[in-house]
């Protein structure tokens, strides 16, 4: 299991603190609700993709003593299975979106821009559900895709990703029909 969490900071310094980052505690596990404080049980590591870098850095694991399970503490600026990070993924739907050159490859953005079409209405009933109110998007799939586009961003990309974890059974960018278990740290929220 996947627990997306903010670490407060963005992905350049994660990556410079490595295992020296503020990792949470849990206190319950999230799979079998025992109370009983997971342990650290290591660290794995995962590449990291901006339009600049491409780092490997930690991700903590926690084990529930009492199920025997993991948990991965996934920072909030990742989507799940994918090695670019959230902003950069979101930059390359707008340049497809709005038409402008792409700066990555045009089957990686195509790829992109699929996915994220298919979430059209996953994006529809989060926002629903947060603003407590429907409002009307667009008529066209462009118009949709830009309204969802500015929307993300004005709601902060790290916010967003953390709230909408575990909306319908899913994530954002997820595969169709995908039913995992990835869950967010609200941290105050």
């Amino acid at each position: 299991m996947q627990k997306s969490h903010s670490f407060g900071i963005d992905f350049n310094t994660y990556s410079k603190r490595g295992k020296n980052n503020h990792f949470p505690i849990l206190e319950s596990c999230p799979m079998c609700h025992s109370r009983k404080r997971l342990h650290r049980h290591g660290f794995y590591w995962r590449y990291g993709v901006t339009e600049l870098i491409v780092e490997r850095v930690p991700i903590c694991r926690l084990l529930c003593t009492i199920c025997n399970k993991t948990v991965s503490i996934l920072p909030s600026f990742f989507i799940p299975y994918f090695q670019y990070t959230m902003c950069t993924v979101l930059r390359r739907l707008e340049e497809r979106v709005y038409h402008r050159s792409i700066n990555c490859s045009r089957q990686l953005a195509a790829f992109y821009f699929k996915r994220f079409m298919r979430q059209l209405n996953w994006l529809h009933t989060f926002f629903i559900d947060q603003m407590e109110f429907y409002f009307a998007v667009g008529k066209t799939e462009k118009e949709k895709a830009t309204k969802y586009m500015k929307m993300i961003r004005d709601f902060g990309e790290s916010t967003f990703f953390r709230r909408s974890v575990g909306h319908l059974s899913s994530y954002f960018m997820a595969p169709p029909l995908y039913h995992g278990q990835i869950i967010s740290v609200m941290d105050g929220e």
